[in-house]
């Protein structure tokens, strides 16, 4: 009999060590996705992705992120609870699609084994419902269950990136680190935010590009996960933009495979979009980048400023190691040419997500929700510092253990802690109130 090979067992163990870890946190938050069970439930039981079964829940929560899309395609958000043509929600269905074999496989899987927990009767109506089978009142627990599943798949592709420039349990820390330590854990592992699989579509682009040093005709490949990350969140827009000219650029030879790779899954998104809104993109694609605008240029600026060191919102608040990460991209240190069109696509990013002035602050998150989705990039712009670990000075060394530790400790706070989410509707609403993510005597990872 073959023997089990010991390479795959790092992998192995990381992917159950991130998805228990997370899986069992006592924070589930079902906000923007909250409809994304219940879509997945009707693609599965109506063969549409519309939520009319489900209007009565849509009244319950106050219309809360749906809209009535009538015949022609015209849109209206909120009551009355009559609508003239279907209900849908408003947020991209690229992540519902990724997501649908596993909430299938996990609602099944509940119900099946239900019988075994009739006895039980957690006061808890979310832990009930998903225990008795009923995914209506357990979807944030299943969105969780889910959602952790992509987060430990990140770290493992997070891993395998690592071991190509450090040795394997140096690559393990950062893995582990990358889970733990910044909203991928926080945010990502929470529910089915659009930031979830566009994180995982990340890893495996950059993966995909980074093996293509060594076997170019891979480079084809990552059409396939550039295109499903625009279906997910529209500022992914960027990783198509970039991505696309880097291919151009460094493997112009596999440039049509690319397209060709990215072309079916475009055609089916346009057309499903088409058949709803008659337009080839949502309403939810068509936002506007206010930021931009001379009369808000000081908010801009503000918003440029609060992703970064904001006490509520900070990226170098939440997640303090990732200074050495724009310490390395500003001195080039990543030896590989993907490096700067991934520090491209860091700044690129920042100045996106803080164009959107009126909610720059992510609504009721926790930290730096905008960024979750380059987590994986900023976590690998460590690579340089930790391959010279050795010939780092003891300060420096102590300096980054620190902030890393700190980084784990706050977010893993937002795993576990209601206290902090708590934070953006006490004593004030956050999104009344932004201002409140200036206040240093009442940091949200503090509560």
């Amino acid at each position: 009999m073959k023997a089990f090979p010991r390479s795959y067992l790092p992998p192995i163990l990381l992917f159950l060590g991130v998805y228990l870890f997370s899986g069992l946190g006592r924070v589930a938050t079902s906000y923007d996705s909250r409809w994304t069970v219940d879509k997945v439930m009707s693609l599965w039981n109506h063969a549409d992705t519309n939520l009319d079964e489900y209007s009565a829940a849509i009244r319950r929560s106050n219309f809360y992120q749906t809209e009535c899309v009538d015949a022609s395609g015209h849109v209206r958000m909120g009551p009355p609870e009559a609508c003239e043509g279907h209900w849908y929600d408003l947020y991209p269905i690229g992540s519902t699609i990724l997501s649908a074999p596993f909430i299938w496989l996990l609602v099944g899987v509940i119900r099946l084994l239900h019988p075994l927990f009739d006895h039980l009767h957690p006061a808890d109506p979310v832990i009930a419902g998903f225990l008795h089978g009923n995914y209506q009142l357990g979807h944030a627990l299943i969105e969780e269950e889910v959602a952790s599943f992509f987060l430990a798949c990140t770290a493992v592709m997070v891993f395998f990136i690592s071991k190509r420039y450090l040795p394997e349990r140096r690559s393990i820390l950062l893995a582990l680190l990358f889970a733990t330590g910044t909203s991928a854990y926080s945010i990502a592992g929470r529910a089915l935010w659009q930031h979830t699989p566009s994180m995982l579509l990340l890893a495996i682009i950059v993966y995909l590009l980074l093996r293509a040093e060594e076997r170019p005709e891979l480079a084809a490949w990552a059409g396939i996960p550039v295109a499903l990350s625009y279906t997910v969140r529209p500022t992914d827009a960027l990783f198509v933009i970039l991505f696309t000219a880097y291919v151009a650029v460094h493997h112009r030879k596999f440039l049509w495979r690319y397209l060709l790779a990215a072309a079916p899954i475009a055609a089916v998104w346009l057309a499903y979009n088409v058949s709803i809104y008659h337009w080839p993109f949502s309403p939810y694609y068509q936002s506007n980048l206010n930021g931009f605008r001379p009369s808000l240029w000081p908010s801009f600026g503000m918003a440029l400023a609060g992703n970064l060191i904001s006490p509520s919102r900070g990226l170098f608040v939440f997640t303090p190691v990732f200074l050495f990460s724009a310490w390395n991209m500003l001195r080039g240190k990543w030896k590989t040419p993907l490096a700067p069109w991934l520090a491209g696509l860091a700044l690129l990013h920042w100045i996106a997500v803080s164009s959107y002035v009126e909610i720059w602050w992510g609504g009721h998150s926790y930290g730096p929700r905008f960024f979750t989705d380059l987590t994986p990039v900023l976590a690998l712009f460590l690579i340089p510092f930790i391959a010279a670990w050795d010939q780092q000075s003891r300060k420096l060394r102590a300096l980054f253990l620190a902030l890393a530790l700190a980084g784990v400790f706050i977010h893993v706070r937002g795993g576990w802690s209601p206290a902090v989410w708590a934070w953006n509707a006490t004593p004030l609403n956050v999104d009344a109130h932004p201002d409140r993510v200036w206040d240093w005597s009442d940091p949200q990872f503090l509560r």
